[in-house]
């Protein structure tokens, strides 16, 4: 059993749940959408790639790879993502699956992406080791996770306002650190293990732009599974100070202009698997 197996079922039953990939798609996906580009050219994704886009959630990473002209296979262990990433992308073909045990040949395909997704996988050595499994020789992966909050003021200042205001008595299942990938070294190292050569790390400028201080408590109340269930479970008072804290950050630091623009950098990993 994986040391994280509690974190791994929360995650699933999280996505799996309709109202919660519903949240994510209209309250959290326009900060993410904005790392499709920068990743789709770190693997140079053009027609005649056959492409598997990685815990592909709704199908926007897909969609963007059937305008380039690949074909494009899209998997992820939530039933109600691939609902409305059917919906989304027709013609495409979308999976239920494990990424920590591909139910594809070796040698598959010519690009596998990953639009923040590998941070919810449990075993993510082994999803990686599965990644350049199914890659052609010399075939291009890439994907992206949220930096943390040395880089990140959104993460900053939630973090900032749970430290301060919520109870110790609550916690999330353990889990895999949440933004380590964005460490060039570990992230360098933990891809080598698994097969990959030319692991390479650049930063993406993504961000929400709100028309109110007190939108970011509820993209995280909403949009997310692990954010989300810290916040369900503390005490009323706790929750309302935290909301109270959060709100009065983004008041201070972020406002521009009429509105509050919201960085979320992610980091973005490319490698390839040897040639031969």
């Amino acid at each position: 059993m994986s040391q994280f197996s509690a974190f791994e079922k929360a995650e699933r039953d999280g996505w799996s749940n309709s109202g919660r990939a519903s949240g994510y798609v209209d309250f959290f996906a326009s900060a993410s959408d904005m790392a499709i580009e920068p990743l789709l050219n770190a693997v140079y994704a053009a027609t005649s790639d056959r492409a598997l886009d990685l815990c592909c959630g709704q199908g926007n990473v897909s969609e963007a790879l059937r305008q380039r002209g690949c074909e494009v296979v899209g998997l992820d262990f939530s039933p109600a993502m691939l609902d409305q990433a059917r919906s989304r992308v027709p013609d495409a073909t979308f999976l239920e699956g494990d990424a920590q045990a591909l139910p594809f040949e070796e040698d598959s395909f010519d690009i596998v992406v990953s639009n923040l997704g590998i941070c919810h996988v449990a075993d993510q050595p082994k999803a990686l080791s599965e990644v350049a499994r199914v890659l052609r020789p010399g075939g291009h992966f890439a994907m992206t996770v949220w930096c943390g909050p040395d880089k990140s003021p959104c993460f900053e200042v939630f973090y900032d306002a749970v430290k301060q205001h919520g109870s110790l008595d609550v916690s999330a299942p353990p889990g895999p650190d949440f933004h380590q990938f964005a460490e060039p070294a570990f992230a360098e190292q933990t891809l080598m293990l698994a097969g990959f050569t030319d692991v390479a790390s650049d930063v993406v400028d993504c961000a929400w732009i709100l028309n109110s201080p007190d939108r970011l408590f509820e993209i995280f109340e909403r949009g997310t599974v692990r954010a989300a269930m810290l916040l369900a479970s503390q005490p009323t008072e706790n929750r309302t100070a935290i909301r109270t804290a959060l709100t009065e950050k983004v008041r201070q630091r972020l406002q521009v202009g009429e509105t509050w623009r919201v960085p979320i950098p992610a980091a973005l990993v490319r490698a390839s698997v040897p040639a031969s």
